[in-house]
């Protein structure tokens, strides 16, 4: 009988084997996150022997897992051309399907993607769930294959599978700002970054000093290295917010006597 916890601690502890065994029992038995889990181990090869082919099988049927990890892993799959020939369309297709399930990777990637309008390398490769929600960077040695062999006819590729939308990129950085930051606290504060550059840089919305600068505090706060670096640098302080909050509290006190 399938037991999650049990698989989980034979993860954790080194039993791979072990632990493939019960995931693949359980995705048998029709459970949706032990079959994540099992594709996560053959998109890895620990345990079993490394098959991004059958990988993306076991993603598929977990595609519907409230958080869009599986979509988003099936989009890695597609933009690196592991076990499926490389389709940046397909990849970002899936990429969205993540980014609407909720999964903040994704949704940061395409905020990215829409800025740049070409569906780049992201430095989160894959994300695993055992036992928890943990994205997974790219290493130095990734991607060894680097050299493409048509490399400009890959750019055209890239660059014609999404196009640049600064709307697009401002409601998906806008969205990772407000995602929940049990377990990626460091990718909510870039998204409360990037969602502050754009009214910085009027990037899908007005330029808004303020807001701007209200906004790359709250960023500081939630751990932004980059939006530090950036306060120093502009030479930023918080009675630019504390004094626009005492004028707009004093503006309505006028009103009301009227």
């Amino acid at each position: 009988m399938y037991e999650k916890l049990v698989a989980d601690v034979k993860f954790i502890e080194g039993d791979y084997e072990g632990a493939a065994a019960m995931y693949l029992e359980g995705a048998r038995d029709g459970d949706a996150l032990a079959a994540f889990n099992y594709g996560y181990l053959l998109m890895r090869g620990l345990g079993v022997s490394y098959n991004p082919t059958e990988a993306k099988s076991f993603f598929a049927f977990a595609r519907d897992l409230e958080g869009g990890e599986a979509c988003y892993n099936i989009a890695m799959l597609y933009l690196h051309g592991e076990g499926v020939p490389k389709n940046y369309v397909k990849a970002y297709e899936y990429m969205k399907i993540s980014a609407t399930q909720g999964c903040i990777e994704a949704q940061l990637y395409l905020g990215m993607a829409y800025t740049a309008g070409c569906m780049f390398e992201p430095d989160i490769v894959r994300i695993c769930m055992i036992p928890y929600h943990t994205p997974e960077m790219r290493s130095d040695d990734f991607l060894l294959d680097g050299d493409v062999e048509d490399f400009e006819r890959d750019e055209d590729l890239r660059y014609s599978a999404i196009r640049q939308d600064a709307r697009q990129a401002f409601e998906w950085f806008q969205t990772a700002a407000r995602h929940n930051p049990a377990y990626v606290e460091d990718l909510v504060a870039k998204g409360k970054y990037l969602y502050a550059r754009c009214y910085v840089d009027g990037l899908g919305t007005d330029f808004d000093r303020d807001k701007s600068v209200r906004l790359m505090f709250a960023a500081e706060k939630s751990g932004s290295k980059e939006a530090t670096a950036y306060i120093l640098e502009n030479g930023l302080t918080r009675d630019m917010i504390e004094n626009k909050s005492h004028k707009a509290l004093g503006a309505a006190k006028r009103k009301s006597k009227w």
